[in-house]
């Protein structure tokens, strides 16, 4: 079995975070969204796995994919922890559709460069 600190193990979780975001969220409304207690809060939960799984990834491999905001993505799970109270819908909401569905080609990118 693979160690969770295997990069692919990693990228993996954020894969799996990501696909399970778009896939409760797709056909919803962000207001639908908001309204959904449990949705909401689940969303928010795969953002912090994401965010603490980007941060462990190696900063060689994140650099292959230099595009990608990696600082934002690892900053936005401390936030959501401990500044819950300053998040800001439109971000959330920006984050689902636009930043999530781009993030989403360059893990598979990064994933096949290392065999997976």
């Amino acid at each position: 079995m693979s160690s969770a600190k295997d990069p692919r193990v990693r990228l993996g979780h954020i894969l799996e975070n990501i696909d399970g975001i778009l896939a409760h969220t797709e056909g919803l409304t962000f207001d639908a969204i908001l309204a959904d207690f449990l949705l909401i809060r689940a969303t928010e939960r795969a953002l912090q796995i994401i965010s603490e799984a980007a941060k462990e990834l190696p900063a060689e491999l994140r650099d292959q994919e230099a595009t990608v905001p990696w600082q934002k993505i690892i900053s936005l799970g401390n936030f959501l922890r401990h500044e819950y109270y300053r998040i800001n819908e439109s971000d959330i909401q920006s984050i689902l559709d636009v930043h999530l569905p781009a993030l989403r080609p360059a893990v598979l990118r990064m994933m096949e460069r290392l065999g997976e």
